[in-house]
């Protein structure tokens, strides 16, 4: 069913506007191109008919042409059956009359106008007639000798409109054969068109109230085909982002339900003495690391939270990367020494220099560094490479892990994805990564990552690299991130 308010009234409504124009323009044009045409070629013929009724009518009064003989010549000379050729003397009076309309007399006033605009040296060819405006009228003087009565010559035409009459009756109908041709043209293309539009619209509804398994076909490959394909991809990215949510939620419940389940679990057995005295130190630092456990899961989520609503602020200073990044490892010895795992810091022998924030960098350096850290097998070793090359250094962070799905490499940078293989054996919010993407775009720069499945995994990210300041040994101290 046709809306009056969609798209295929308004692709009629132009079409027909579009057509009514090109009509009108083309007919105007036409209508004046052909009279004025025609009124060109009855003006010629005028001029030589009358240039030949003058020749004979001077070679009948030079040769004594008997009146008989005068008249049949001048009835071939007036041409077509509408014309009546008429021969005046000075006063107007009319000699000699021939043509197939013999009974046709010629009004005074139409002589009188004619024979003024002649003896002005005007010329008078095809002028309509004052007493009848179906008649035109064209005269000439003879140009004879003085003793020639003759003197003059009009031409009486009953004018035909018949060529323009069909001409205009022609153009009608094409122009009705066009109207009613596009109409069906348009309607149909334009109802395929609102048709694909409303099952987009129809989609988009349903996406929006949660159905990710909507999609729709993106054939044939025009606009419409590119917008499907978005719509498409669209919802597959949707019900991607919200498995993930959903299994974010699932995850980040059991991360908590846990850790608080043990920290309430030792409190109650230290509460009930069913820990001795001597083994209370040991329960109490489990229970300080549940609680550091989420406290880290609670920081990620307000951090998240904090960039996508854009209020995440930078302050670069120019800083020994090298030696922040010793002093990152040394703190992260207990977990390195926990899994048995080795660590070490490559590069250049000199420290590097670079402009950034510090903070916010030693974010980006410990999600990487604890990511390594949770994905390499205990006995392996993880390093962190720093390369000063030109403006900018390179720093990377390598294991020797699980690896990471070549599928998959993309994927790791959005909020809540975790591999099967994390989710199974590790645990994690999924939203280290993320929060690395966002603090390295905020710098102007961006982390890449290569992997390849049971060799492990290597992230590399560029900062500017500045030259250090006269006192090599320059520190800028380690503080916690804002909350």
């Amino acid at each position: 069913m046709m809306r009056w308010n969609g798209i295929t009234a308004k692709l009629l409504l132009a079409f027909f506007a579009v057509l009514v124009i090109s009509f009108a323009s083309t007919a105007l044009f036409s209508s004046w191109f052909v009279r004025t045409e025609l009124n060109d070629r009855n003006v010629r013929f005028e001029k030589d008919q009358l240039s030949v009724a003058a020749a004979l009518v001077r070679s009948s009064y030079r040769e004594n042409w008997d009146p008989g003989m005068m008249r049949a010549a001048l009835r071939l000379a007036s041409g077509p059956i509408n014309r009546t050729l008429f021969v005046l003397n000075a006063q107007g009076e009319t000699l000699m009359q021939t043509g197939s309309q013999d009974a046709e007399t010629l009004d005074l006033d139409d002589w009188e106008v004619a024979r003024e605009e002649l003896e002005e040296g005007k010329p008078f060819l095809d002028v309509p007639s004052l007493a009848d405006p179906r008649v035109s009228l064209s005269a000439t003087a003879i140009n004879g000798t003085d003793d020639m009565e003759a003197k003059y010559l009009v031409i009486r035409t009953v004018v035909e409109p018949r060529p323009l009459f069909f001409f205009n009756s022609g153009f009608r109908s094409i122009m009705i054969t066009a109207f009613v041709v596009g109409f069906v043209i348009v309607a149909f293309v334009s109802g395929k068109l609102s048709s694909r539009i409303r099952k987009m619209s129809e989609a988009a509804r349903m996406i929006a109230k949660g159905r990710f398994d909507i999609r729709l076909s993106a054939k044939p490959k025009d606009e419409l085909g590119e917008l499907a394909d978005s719509l498409n991809h669209m919802s597959e990215e949707l019900a991607s982002l919200d498995r993930m949510r959903r299994e974010f939620l699932a995850n980040v419940s059991h991360d908590l339900r846990s850790p608080l389940t043990s920290i309430g679990g030792y409190v109650e057995a230290m509460i009930d003495g069913a820990i001795p005295q001597e083994r209370s130190g040991i329960y109490l630092g489990l229970i300080r690391e549940q609680t550091q456990r989420m406290n880290r899961l609670v920081n990620d989520l307000l951090e998240v939270a904090r960039m996508e609503a854009g209020q995440l602020d930078i302050h670069p200073a120019n800083y020994n990367i090298s030696e922040w990044v010793r002093r990152l490892l040394a703190g992260l010895d207990p977990d390195f020494t926990r899994r048995n795992l080795g660590f070490s810091l490559l590069g250049d022998q000199e420290d590097v220099w670079v402009k950034a924030d510090p903070n916010r960098i030693d974010q980006v350096l410990s999600n990487l560094l604890l990511n390594a850290i949770q994905f390499s097998p205990n006995g392996k070793s993880v390093e962190v490479s720093i390369e000063r090359r030109g403006d900018v250094a390179l720093i990377g962070v390598h294991d020797h892990g699980v690896g990471i799905a070549e599928a998959n490499l993309d994927k790791v940078w959005q909020r809540f994805y975790k591999s099967d293989k994390a989710r199974s054996a590790h645990s994690g919010s999924g939203l280290g990564l993320s929060i690395v993407r966002h603090v390295l775009e905020k710098h102007g720069t961006r982390a890449t990552v290569s992997s390849k499945l049971g060799e492990g995994t290597s992230f590399w990210f560029e900062l500017e690299a500045v030259e250090p300041p006269a006192s090599a040994r320059h520190y800028v101290g380690r503080e916690p991130l804002e909350e």
